[in-house]
């Protein structure tokens, strides 16, 4: 349909071209509206513009205007600019939006809709307890607060309602005030080390290749080598951070999976979640009211959340944790699959039986890894991914990664992989890594200290609160995360978290990772066995096949 020049100016108020068969949505738009006209595409072939041309003229289905000048106003009046909100010229629209939610969302459960409607939130002043809550959601894109480039405010903890009316109060709040005094002391301390071990000027020859930090004047120098100190500083002190330190995250989630999570989150053991399922509710209801509809409390998840009424607890010896990966479960004939995979998409369709026929009789084990690197070959820095679609990510492989709750933080946020993991507590130990003990004996006894009472605490206070005690437990606590993803978001998640900026705990289980899976998938590497006895990184840089998996050994000084 050919719009008038009138109506394109009225419709590019909405959207960003009334012309181009691929547009996108401007913010004006509401997210309702969006999905509701989106969703029209299921019943008729109507452009999603002219539906929004039929709101602001009023001439929807069993919601026409009895004044047909009203409508030829708006449309005036929003071509010109005329309007505060050019929202307003769409309140027969938003009205029967309204209705069609109602029908085919209330009625039918047509949950699509709500799948196409993504709601902004910001969660100001939030515990590191409900950032975790909130990155099992899959489909939550968010952004936290960080701890490398923000000094945390220690004096600004959640406390727990239930523990502060308790008689663990004294020993919860004594406990915290220690635990934020360690991380300003380690915070300084770390600042020195690291500030002896490389110097300005040491540092500056080391930024030679950088010529936005060369050709700057020697004071822009320095504040930039002070910053990087200190988020050097802040990688040591944050693992003394504990999770009730409060945190800021933005993030958005579609509407579907918001109502899943209210619904959820009202029956979870900690208040702040529930507050923040009704805080949720309200702020998100704003915005797509008619689609956050059955969010009353789900009983199934609740008793889930709450461990079944003691169904589920296990009565296990504590036992310290080495960092490390272990690889839970993995498929033995990857290799075949993935040229399956990869040959299925290039070829004539067949049945995926007789491919993995030919890949199997026909095809030896240099002619595979022939493939593969043919594939891979022309790889450049910036292909993220392996394969352009999904053959390279069809095959899964679980993993455990046994380390400090900070690195789980980080490694969580690939949303990708299925996670699953335990309550947070100091009964697995601590990680004590090399950079501590390089800082000398005095600050290893008071890391030592501090991780010791923080467990004292925890073990006193979880008898009666077992999930409020975690907001104790700091972020060097090790911990168990167990997680499961295709080859490719494997392989992304080895080279974006071994890169030398990163942190020094998650590069050490990236690196772990792609050691373990080389040793069940030596294949990855053009390898037929995987050789015993050698350093992962002398195995690599001797691989013939280095096109899938991109581990980083190198080293910086500081952190930009």
């Amino acid at each position: 349909m050919g719009f008038s020049e009138i109506e394109k100016k009225a419709l590019e108020r909405f959207v960003t071209s009334a012309d181009d068969p691929i547009y996108a949505c401007r913010s004006d738009l509401p997210p309702e509206v969006f999905g509701a006209f989106g969703s029209f595409f299921s019943r008729n072939p109507k452009d999603l513009r002219e539906h929004i041309l039929d709101a602001i003229l009023g001439r929807i289905k069993d919601h026409t205007v009895d004044d047909n000048s009203i409508g030829q106003g708006n449309l005036k009046k929003l071509a010109e600019g005329e309007f505060e909100s050019p929202a307003e010229a769409l309140a027969s629209g938003l009205s029967k939006s309204q209705d069609f939610f109602k029908k085919w969302y209330g009625k039918y459960s047509h949950k699509s809709i709500a799948n196409t409607v993504w709601i902004p939130f910001v969660g100001n002043n939030v515990s590191q307890l409900f950032a975790r809550q909130l990155a099992f959601d899959q489909l939550a894109f968010f952004i936290e607060q960080s701890t490398r480039f923000v000094k945390f405010d220690v004096e600004n903890l959640y406390l727990d309602p239930k523990i502060m009316k308790s008689k663990h109060k004294e020993l919860y709040l004594k406990t915290l005030k220690k635990m934020g005094q360690a991380y300003d002391q380690f915070t300084e301390l770390a600042a020195d080390h690291y500030g002896k071990e490389l110097t300005f000027y040491r540092w500056l020859r080391a930024k030679q290749s950088q010529s936005n930090v060369v050709l700057s004047d020697e004071r822009e120098q320095k504040i930039a080598y002070r910053r990087e100190l200190k988020a050097k500083a802040f990688d040591i002190a944050r693992l003394l951070l504990p999770q009730a330190v409060r945190t800021n995250i933005a993030w958005i989630l579609d509407a579907r999976s918001t109502e899943f999570d209210i619904a959820a989150w009202k029956g979870h053991p900690l208040d702040e979640i529930v507050k923040a399922a009704e805080l949720i509710e309200y702020s998100g209801g704003q915005i797509a009211p008619s689609l956050l509809k059955y969010t009353g409390i789900n009983p199934y998840y609740t008793e889930q959340y709450n461990g079944l009424e003691g169904a589920m607890e296990m009565d296990l010896d504590s036992r310290i944790m080495e960092k490390g990966v272990d690889i839970i479960s993995y498929d033995k004939d990857a290799l075949d699959k993935t040229i399956a995979m990869l040959l299925m998409r290039n070829n004539r369709s067949a049945s995926f039986g007789e491919i993995i026929n030919y890949v199997k009789t026909k095809l030896d084990f240099d002619d595979k890894i022939l493939i593969l690197d043919n594939v891979t070959k022309r790889r450049g820095r910036f292909d993220e991914w392996v394969d352009v679609e999904e053959a390279f990510d069809s095959l899964g492989i679980t993993v455990q990664f046994k380390t400090d709750i900070g690195a789980v933080r980080d490694l969580r946020r690939h949303q990708k992989w299925d996670r699953n993991e335990g309550l947070y507590t100091l009964d697995n130990g601590y990680y004590l890594p090399e950079e501590i003990l390089k800082m000398g004996e005095e600050v290893v006894r008071v890391y030592q200290n501090i991780m010791e009472t923080t467990h004292d605490a925890e073990v006193k206070i979880r008898n009666d609160f077992p999930h409020q005690a975690q907001y104790l437990i700091p972020m060097g606590a090790m911990h168990s995360l167990i997680m499961r993803a295709g080859l490719d978001q494997l392989q992304y998640l080895v080279a974006t978290r071994s890169a030398p900026q990163g942190h020094f705990s998650y590069r050490r289980d990236a690196l772990n990772l792609a050691e373990e899976t080389c040793k069940v998938h030596p294949w990855i590497l053009g390898l037929k066995e995987y050789p015993k006895g050698q350093n992962f990184e002398d195995v690599y840089r001797n691989a013939p096949l280095k096109g899938i998996l991109r581990p980083s050994f190198d080293e910086t000084g500081l952190h930009s």
